[in-house]
C-alpha cells in the first residue's frame, strides 16, 4: 500500500515491525526483498512522487570554503526513487582491492570481503536491470576481442573489465506497484523523520517522529529499523537525534560524519592510435541480453600496490566541452554553442552577456565553422540521438565522438583516499521543521592528487610498451586540473562515507551487518557506511548492500521479541 502521509492524524502511533527510513535506492531495495514475508514494514519517504521545491529546500546546506563542494542540494533527490531519478544506470561493482587493508592507504579495510558480496552484486544487477553478474569482456561478450586495442594489455594496465549500464532504472517507477500490491508493506509519502528516539540506556531505538509539510507530527515504533537516506542525509539524521547520545547516535568514537569520500574526475590527456581502422573497440557494446556495456583501462591490483596510489580507471570519452573544438565534432559544437549562450544570457545582464561573447570570440567562431561545414549531417545524428536516448528500452548512455579523427579524449576517474578530515556537521541554521542543515567540509591529500598523475603515467607507459599509440598531456596541466576539480569540486553525486563499517566500534559507526555499533535495533544502508570509496560508481554496491542486509534483517525479525 501506499499512502500519504498528510492525511495521517497528529500524535498517530502507527507499529511495524521493521521500519525503513528513506525511498531511493537502498531502501526500496530492502522493501521489495521484504515484501510477502509475514513481518511488517513501515516505508516513510520524504518526497512525492516528484521532486518539490518545499522538498528540495531541506537538503540546502552549506560549504566550507565556498565553492569547494556543489550546494548541497544539486544532486540530490529528495522524491520516491531518490537519486536514481536522475541516474545514468552506470552499474559497477567494487574491486577486491577495494575491500583490503592497503598499508599505502590510511585508514582502508572493510570488515567483509569482496567473496562476501558477490552473491548479492549478482542480485543488486538484478534490480539495476544491468544485466547477468559478467564484468570481464572474455566473459560478458564470448567472441569478441579481449582488449579495447589489440595487444594492448600488460602487467599494470588491462583493458577487459567492463562496466554495465541499467535502461536506466527508475527505482521508484519501477517498484512502485510491487510495494503497492504487498501486503505486508506500507510506503508512506511526503514522510519527513525529524528524530530518532532512543531509550534512555542508549541500547535501542523506541520510536522515531516524522511530519509531513502539514505539520502533523506522528511516531513509528518498530522492532527494527533502518535509516536509507544517502551518504549525506544519514549522518544527518544520526547527529541531529542527540538528546540521548549528545554528540549524535553512533557517534561514541567520533566517526561519525568523518570520512566523507567522492571520486575525482577529468579529461585533460588524449591518445592517437598507431592504427584505429582495426582491432579497436571504440563504441558501445550489448551483451546477449542487450545491456549496454563498455570496456575501459583498469590499473591492476599489482601496479597499485608497487606505486602505492589509489584505485583508477580512465575511458574514452568526449573531451570537456569547455575546452575549445579539438573534437572537431559539429554535434559537439552544436551542443556547446547552444550551452555556452543559454548559460551567458541567463547569468547576466545584456549588456555584461555581449561582454562574455566579445572575450569568447575565438573559440565561438571554430564551433561554429565546424558546425557549419557539417550542418547536412547534424540531422541524421540528432534523428539517431532522439531514436536511441528517448525511445529505445534501453537507452545509449551517451554519444561518443567520430573515430575518423584519431584523437580520443581520456577520462579520468580515481579512488579518494578516507581521511577523518573530510567531513560534514551541522550547522546552526535550521530548516523549517527545525532540522540543523548541514556543513560541508570535503578534504583531498597529496596521495589523491599522486593516483591520478601515476594513472596517466602508467597508462602512457603502456601505449609505448604495446606500441599501439601515444598518450598526450602535460603533467604540469593535468596536475593544475586535478587542483582545479579540488577546489571547485563537484561530487557527481557519489557521495560516500560518513557512516562507516568497521569490525571495531572504535572505529566507525556500524558493524559488518550494517547495524550502528552499540544500538540493538538501528541498521544503515547506503553508500554512507563504505569505508573506502573505489573508483566505481557507488550505486551497484549500496544496492547489493542492501539486499544483504534485507536477508540479514529477515533472519532477525524471526528470532523472539527481546
Amino acid at each position: 500500500m501506499i499512502q500519504d502521509a498528510r492525511t495521517i492524524p497528529a500524535g498517530q502511533i502507527l507499529s511495524a515491525d521493521i521500519c525503513i527510513i528513506g525511498g531511493g535506492p537502498a531502501g526500496i531495495s530492502i522493501a521489495k526483498e521484504l515484501a510477502g514475508i509475514t513481518a511488517r514494514v513501515i516505508q516513510i519517504e520524504a518526497g512525492d512522487w516528484k521532486e518539490t521545491a518545499a522538498a528540495r529546500d531541506l537538503y540546502r546546506g552549506f560549504v566550507e570554503p565556498e565553492s569547494s563542494h556543489e550546494p548541497l542540494e544539486e544532486n540530490r533527490r529528495r522524491q520516491w526513487g531518490g537519486a536514481t531519478a536522475a541516474w545514468g544506470g552506470r552499474c559497477i561493482p567494487f574491486d577486491a582491492i577495494d575491500f583490503e587493508k592497503r598499508d599505502w592507504v590510511p585508514h582502508s579495510g572493510w570488515p567483509i570481503t569482496k567473496t562476501d558480496l558477490d552473491p548479492y552484486f549478482a542480485r543488486a544487477l538484478q534490480l539495476c536491470e544491468a544485466g547477468e553478474y559478467k564484468f570481464r569482456a572474455d566473459e560478458a561478450l564470448p567472441g569478441t576481442q579481449r582488449e579495447i586495442i589489440t595487444g594492448f594489455d600488460g602487467a599494470d594496465v588491462v583493458s577487459h573489465p567492463l562496466e554495465r549500464w541499467g535502461p536506466p532504472t527508475h527505482f521508484g517507477k519501477r517498484y512502485a506497484k510491487d510495494l503497492q500490491s504487498a501486503a505486508n508493506v506500507t510506503v508512506l509519502f511526503n514522510a519527513n523523520c525529524l528524530h530518532i528516539q532512543l531509550d534512555p540506556g542508549a541500547k535501542q531505538v523506541t520510536q522515531i517522529k516524522v511530519a509531513s509539510f502539514a505539520r502533523n507530527e506522528f511516531f513509528v515504533k518498530a522492532r527494527f529499523f533502518v535509516v536509507a537516506c544517502g551518504g549525506l542525509e544519514n549522518a544527518r539524521l544520526l547527529l541531529a537525534s542527540n538528546d540521548v547520545m549528545k554528540t549524535g547516535i553512533g557517534n561514541h568514537s567520533d566517526k561519525l560524519g568523518r570520512y566523507y569520500m567522492a571520486h575525482l574526475f577529468g579529461a585533460v590527456a588524449y591518445a592517437k592510435l598507431r592504427d584505429n581502422t582495426k582491432g579497436f573497440i571504440y563504441e558501445f557494446e550489448r551483451d546477449r541480453e542487450q545491456v549496454y556495456c563498455r570496456r575501459r583501462f583498469w590499473i591492476t591490483p599489482e601496479a597499485q600496490q608497487r606505486e602505492r596510489m589509489l584505485n583508477g580507471i580512465t575511458f574514452f570519452f568526449r573531451p570537456p566541452l569547455s575546452r575549445g573544438a579539438v573534437h572537431r565534432n559539429a554535434l559537439f559544437s552544436t551542443v556547446y554553442l547552444a550551452k555556452f549562450f543559454l548559460t551567458t544570457f541567463k547569468r547576466n545582464n545584456p549588456v555584461r552577456a555581449l561582454a562574455v561573447l566579445k572575450e569568447h570570440r575565438s573559440a565561438l567562431l571554430s564551433h561554429f565553422k565546424i558546425a557549419l561545414a557539417d550542418a547536412p549531417g547534424l540531422v541524421p545524428q540528432v534523428i539517431g540521438i532522439i531514436k536511441n536516448r528517448y525511445f529505445a528500452k534501453r537507452r545509449l548512455p551517451f554519444i561518443l565522438p567520430s573515430k575518423k579523427h584519431n584523437h580520443y579524449s581520456l577520462y579520468y576517474q580515481t579512488e579518494h583516499a578516507p581521511n577523518p578530515e573530510s567531513r560534514v556537521m551541522l550547522h546552526s541554521e535550521k530548516d523549517c521543521f527545525g532540522m540543523p542543515r548541514l556543513l560541508v567540509k570535503i578534504a583531498f591529500t597529496d596521495l589523491d592528487v599522486q593516483t591520478v598523475l601515476q594513472t596517466h603515467r602508467l597508462i602512457k607507459q603502456q601505449f609505448q610498451t604495446s606500441c599501439t599509440g601515444q598518450l598526450d598531456y602535460d603533467e604540469v596541466a593535468l596536475a593544475e586540473d586535478v587542483q582545479h576539480e579540488i577546489k571547485d569540486f563537484n561530487s557527481s553525486a557519489h557521495q560516500i562515507g560518513t557512516t562507516r563499517m568497521s569490525a571495531n566500534p572504535a572505529d566507525g559507526v556500524v558493524d559488518a551487518n550494517c547495524k550502528v555499533h552499540g544500538i540493538a535495533n538501528l541498521f544503515l544502508a547506503g553508500s554512507s557506511v563504505f569505508p573506502t570509496s573505489g573508483h566505481a560508481n557507488p550505486t551497484l554496491t549500496l544496492v547489493a548492500l542492501a539486499v544483504r542486509l534485507a536477508d540479514h534483517l529477515k533472519s532477525e525479525v524471526k528470532k523472539p521479541a527481546a
